[in-house]
């Protein structure tokens, strides 16, 4: 469930808005939204929640006290989602116009303790991989685009440059220097046709550990070096759509390729 406060005047408005199924449009007086996420079974805070603006495109992460804020909110509808491990999400549509911060309060229902299938699977997943839960939350807030572990499988035997020319719209495989590499025509540098290849090379990240970022130089990672077998998802985000945990000193100027691999 989310909570709006606002002040209009001098009066204390408070309206509470039920998400589970057909969130309701409300109209606030705000330029930026701050507030918190807190458990609604124990009321404590909830750290490391994703709250992200999916129409804005935008998300930032809750803090210990379970505090966020998003400033510069632009006028116009937007679509609110709550994401935190262990929880239901909540969502909500609201309008937003020039003026105050509009306050929020989002309570987050815990997911049952009694894990189905579906759970039990993920459960597995996670432990295998440590990244799996935030990699579905980011798949799940839709960023970005992904591929899972199930379609690597089926693609098993093909590079990795040769998959995602086809799984990945927006990334452009490259051969420079005998290498192949991944450019995007959207970043910020421009493509450079009298070379025939992009000067805005793709930032890659392979578990956690930054392999090229973008920069002056030439490529030094080849994507012919993995192929599907030894990879266990991916994530390819534009410049616009680049998650703060992966644009490290701003060096995701053309857009950032996640590799994790299998363990």
């Amino acid at each position: 469930m989310l909570e709006f406060r606002m002040n209009l005047g001098g009066a204390l408005i408070a309206a509470a808005i039920a998400v589970a199924t057909f969130p309701r449009l409300w109209s606030a007086q705000a330029s930026s939204i701050n507030g918190r996420v807190l458990s609604a079974e124990s009321g404590r805070p909830i750290g490391g929640a994703v709250v992200a603006l999916r129409t804005a495109r935008r998300e930032t992460r809750t803090d210990s006290l379970g505090r966020f804020f998003l400033p510069d909110v632009r006028t116009g509808e937007q679509e609110l989602q709550v994401l935190a491990v262990g929880y239901s999400p909540a969502r909500a549509t609201f309008a937003v116009t020039a003026g105050p911060p509009l306050e929020v309060d989002v309570e987050l229902d815990p997911l049952p303790r009694v894990l189905g299938r579906v759970l039990t699977v993920a459960d597995r997943e996670r432990a295998r991989n440590p990244w799996y839960g935030e990699f579905a939350g980011r798949r799940a807030i839709g960023l970005g685009r992904f591929v899972s572990r199930e379609e690597l499988e089926r693609a098993q035997g093909r590079s990795l440059d040769a998959m995602l020319r086809t799984r990945v719209p927006g990334i452009r495989i490259l051969d420079v220097e005998g290498l192949s590499v991944a450019g995007s025509a959207r970043g910020n540098t421009a493509i450079d046709p009298r070379r025939g290849y992009a000067r805005c090379f793709v930032q890659v990240i392979v578990d956690n550990v930054v392999r090229y970022t973008t920069g002056g130089v030439l490529p030094t990672f080849d994507l012919r070096s993995l192929d599907a077998a030894m990879i266990a998802g991916i994530e390819y985000y534009t410049v616009a759509s680049t998650p703060t945990e992966f644009n490290r000193g701003g060096n995701a100027a053309c857009g950032t390729l996640v590799i994790w691999l299998q363990h």
